[in-house]
């Protein structure tokens, strides 16, 4: 029996972890996770669990927290292999295998290909001719073809959460991520998605989704281990996208488990049919995410690639609004190109919505993205912008830029000014002051406490948390790079409100 061992910084859980984890316990071989931040003795407790292979999954924000860690355990492990995975790797392979403590990279879908890899393990070597992972041998590094992606979900195992209820903090939250499809049909120039699907083009259908009964058959599984779960929050790129099957399922859970919610995000294009928010209205909803973006069509459709209306973002609303469905909207500012004005347009389209909640991030320009390549080409900033981003969406980049500070000033007050638009005309006028950064930083966090207080189940140890982890990310300068992730959004360590149910 072969043991990986997941590291991560983030106290929240990892749907590939949970799947790869499922999936070698399938086959014989065991699994774990550590959460930095959650273990006293990091290092004690790797020693403890003796690891054959150490596993790091990634996004492009945590790779630098990653590698700085992964470079102390290669320090104090020499004969563990360490592997890297997740879409920062597969989006940069050639660049993440030359980083001198990694040993392995996966460049596409886990499941099979480190169970493969703990196979040989198992027999007390190193298979190097797996598909999906390269490898360094010596003095060069072994490319392999990719792996076929994963065609039939529901063949897989259900995601091993218990890897991650071990730790109090997780397993006592009232939200359970579920993931019942892979992949999205849509292009958005911001994500990732487009650089995914000329990756793994020939290498098997793309989007790929679960049945609505294997999906309630996890549900069930869930709730029998963990009664306090009362949110089922949908986590996949396109949820709702299929609106009979989307039905199906909400319908199923809502008679079922009738003390479950459900929550996700819904693009704007497959909510602006009465009839069907109608039928989603009888079933048990929480809060559901509408992305805005951007308050300028034009920009949302040519540069952004999100061919909506905007006379369809305000249906949307109004048509939730009439069901009783309580809704939050995603926003977008500090976009390449995109000026004041063009950013208080998408305040303004905000303050006509009128959502629960605001949320509204400063745009990050990741390496292989569409949107990045765009700002580049444009000259906003250089190549290696996507180096300066930190782990969250709330971060600032490109100090310099007397203009892009602004406007993430603009980012500081959106949720407030939404909420409370009396306030706006004070506000905007703080944000072109270049003196009040600082401040407006310390106004998004004591307001983004009192999102917290009123949406979620925080408690008050996790708000005084919260408090010093948003003091220490933004006024304490630290050399250690897992202080890029302090100042994450809202998925970290607290929990759903559970809302009323239909009526």
């Amino acid at each position: 029996m072969a043991k990986l061992l997941f590291i991560q910084d983030i106290a929240y859980e990892y749907m590939g972890v949970m799947h790869i984890s499922s999936y070698l316990k399938k086959h014989n071989h065991d699994c774990e996770v550590f959460i930095e931040s959650l273990e006293k003795d990091l290092f004690s407790k790797i020693a403890s669990y003796e690891p054959d292979l150490i596993g790091f999954s990634t996004l492009s924000g945590s790779f630098k927290w990653a590698l700085n860690l992964s470079i102390k355990i290669k320090e104090r492990f020499k004969d563990i292999p360490i592997a890297f995975g997740g879409v920062h790797v597969y989006s940069n392979p050639s660049a993440v295998i030359k980083c001198d403590s990694i040993d392995i990279i996966c460049t596409g879908e886990g499941e099979i290909a480190l169970k493969e890899l703990c196979d040989s393990l198992d027999l007390g070597y190193i298979n190097k001719q797996i598909e999906g992972l390269w490898f360094k041998n010596d003095t060069e590094i072994v490319k392999n073809p990719m792996s076929k992606l994963i065609d039939d979900l529901d063949s897989l195992p259900f995601p091993d959460r218990q890897i991650y209820w071990k730790y109090s903090s997780i397993e006592s939250r009232n939200t359970l991520p579920i993931l019942g499809s892979r992949g999205c049909p849509y292009t958005c120039a911001y994500c990732f998605i487009p650089k995914a699907k000329e990756i793994f083009d020939g290498l098997g259908k793309f989007v790929r989704q679960r049945s609505p009964e294997n999906i309630m058959e996890e549900l069930e599984h869930c709730v029998s281990m963990s009664p306090k779960k009362t949110v089922v929050h949908f986590v996949e790129d396109h949820f709702g996208n299929n609106r009979t099957r989307t039905l199906q399922v909400l319908k199923k859970l809502s008679s079922i488990e009738p003390r479950m919610n459900w929550s996700g995000a819904i693009r704007i294009e497959r909510f602006i049919e009465e009839k069907y928010v109608a039928e989603l209205s009888k079933t048990n909803h929480s809060t559901l995410g509408l992305a805005v973006e951007c308050g300028n069509e034009e920009y949302r459709n040519t540069v952004l690639h999100r061919e909506v209306k905007n006379e369809e973002i305000i249906k949307a609303a109004d048509l939730a609004t009439k069901y009783g469905i309580r809704y939050i909207t995603m926003n977008m500012i500090g976009l390449p190109g995109e000026t004041f004005d063009m950013a208080m347009e998408t305040l303004e389209m905000n303050i006509r919505l009128k959502p629960e909640y605001a949320n509204c991030y400063v745009y990050q320009p990741y390496a292989e993205t569409k949107l990045k390549d765009y700002g580049v080409e444009h000259k906003y900033y250089t190549e290696s912008v996507a180096d300066e981003l930190g782990f969250s969406f709330y971060d600032r980049y490109n100090n310099d830029d007397v203009e892009l500070q602004k406007v993430i000033n603009l980012q500081r007050v959106f949720g407030l000014v939404v909420a409370f638009p009396r306030l706006k005309k004070p506000m905007v006028w703080l944000t072109k002051r270049r003196w009040t950064n600082k401040l407006l930083d310390g106004v998004f966090g004591i307001y983004y406490l009192y999102y917290l207080i009123k949406f979620y189940n925080i408690t008050t140890k996790q708000l005084v948390q919260y408090m010093q982890l948003w003091i220490q990310s933004q006024y304490i300068k630290k050399k250690n790079p897992v202080s890029e992730t302090i100042a994450q959004g809202k998925a970290q360590f607290y929990t759903h409100k559970t809302a009323s149910k239909a009526s």
